[in-house]
């Protein structure tokens, strides 16, 4: 998924389709889902867990296409469109889940860390390395406006303020599919022993949270806090507590000092530009379009509470011609989308792989889910981020494939 759009735009220059190229990842994931309920409960290998997810996405789809029928005057490709950013995410679960039910043997955990570290250490790498090259470099391989897929990005569109975004489609979603690979490779450099592996464990944290801070994502640097903070304090709470109160003046200290600079330094440039967004020549700035659009979808919400129908908002609402309408907020584009209720259907499928996931949160891969979680939570609370194919991909897939695994009678020390 990482390297899907990059693919589509590259190849579809050879062989035409981009169309094609860009909806195959939809019907290959609807197909597969399909395949795989329908093989557990044939097998009769459905999972309690499973039956519910099962579910709730057969009603989440149901609120969609209802929705969809009572208002047939929206946009048709937005609708489709909005159908299937929004279906797709707790596919992706069902999809992880049913794989670990049918095929236990084939999930290994050694394997899935590898994979997600490589992957991911080499879409950091191509980020960082794309800051330095030509900011047109994509436009070889088929980026374009015109194409669906813009080659370069900048803050507040200033060519000063360059920001990479590899092989997905923006800066923000290159940000937030780093979070899990970054909190899974800080969590294993403190637990693994040998030197070597430890070394390059280090080379892929920095590398990674390089491609992070060049993103420029104010919403991804949060998240990669909270979800670092939270997954140490869950592992290694009693020795953070020894730290602290040990060296609780060198922190204050510290913290007051970056406070004085972050305040002196407000007018920069640097600060307005990259750091508060402030430095547009509008009325408006990004921050207050955030506000605003977050206001228009709860005014929306509350004027219609059942709800608009699947691709009046968010991501698949930039298809409609007479106007996109982006709330900057997921859960209030969902709310705006399918209702309160249907909201409430997609909050519902949260909380159960979360709690299903606390229930196993002695385990390495459950921290970083649960972790990083919170950090896609704040992050949803500003983007559209859960809308990203390789985002959702990888956090609901794991989270499937995890929970579907059995847990283990005893935990190593390490």
């Amino acid at each position: 998924m990482p390297f899907h759009i990059f693919l589509s735009q590259w190849l579809s220059l050879y062989t035409g389709g981009l169309d094609v190229w860009k909806v195959a990842k939809d019907v290959i994931l609807a197909i597969a889902t399909m395949f795989v309920i329908c093989s557990v409960f044939i097998l009769g290998r459905a999972s309690r867990l499973f039956r519910w997810l099962v579910a709730l996405t057969i009603i989440y789809a149901a609120f969609h296409m209802l929705l969809w029928l009572l208002n047939p005057d929206i946009y048709k490709n937005s609708a489709y469109i909005g159908f299937v950013y929004n279906l797709r995410v707790p596919c992706f679960a069902i999809l992880g889940l049913g794989a670990a039910l049918l095929w236990p043997e084939a999930i290994q955990s050694g394997k899935l860390i590898k994979v997600i570290l490589i992957v991911s250490t080499v879409v950091a790498f191509l980020g960082v390395l794309q800051y330095f090259l030509p900011k047109d470099i994509l436009t070889h391989f088929g980026y374009g406006i015109d194409r669906g897929a813009r080659a370069a990005f900048f803050i507040d569109d200033k060519a000063g303020f360059p920001r990479i975004m590899s092989t997905l489609r923006e800066p923000n979603s290159l940000a937030a599919y780093l979070l899990v690979p970054t909190t899974l490779a800080m969590l294993l450099w403190f637990k693994v022993r040998d030197s070597k592996q430890k070394l390059l464990l280090c080379g892929a944290i920095c590398l990674q949270l390089l491609a992070i801070f060049l993103t420029f994502s104010r919403s991804a640097w949060l998240g990669a806090c909270l979800a670092l903070v939270l997954a140490l304090g869950w592992q290694y709470k009693d020795q953070l507590l020894r730290f602290t109160r040990r060296y609780w003046v060198i922190g204050v200290v510290v913290l007051l000092l970056g406070s004085a600079a972050a305040f002196t330094q407000r007018n920069t440039p640097f600060v307005q530009g990259y750091i508060s967004h402030t430095s547009d020549d509008g009325d408006l700035s990004s921050n207050d379009y955030h506000w605003l659009f977050f206001k228009q979808g709860l005014e929306g919400i509350v004027d219609k509470p059942l709800g608009h129908g699947p691709g009046t908002a968010g991501l698949a609402s930039i298809q409609n011609p007479k106007g996109s309408f982006l709330t900057e907020n997921y859960y209030v584009q969902i709310g705006y989308e399918v209702g309160i209720l249907g909201l409430l259907v997609f909050i519902a499928i949260n909380v159960l792989l979360y709690i299903k996931l606390w229930q196993r949160r002695s385990e390495l891969w459950p921290v970083v889910l649960l972790a990083t979680f919170w950090a896609y939570v704040l992050i949803n609370m500003l983007l559209h981020i859960w809308s990203n194919e390789a985002v959702a991909c990888q956090w609901w897939l794991l989270a499937g494939l995890v929970l579907g695994t059995p847990q283990p009678k005893s935990l190593p020390k390490d």
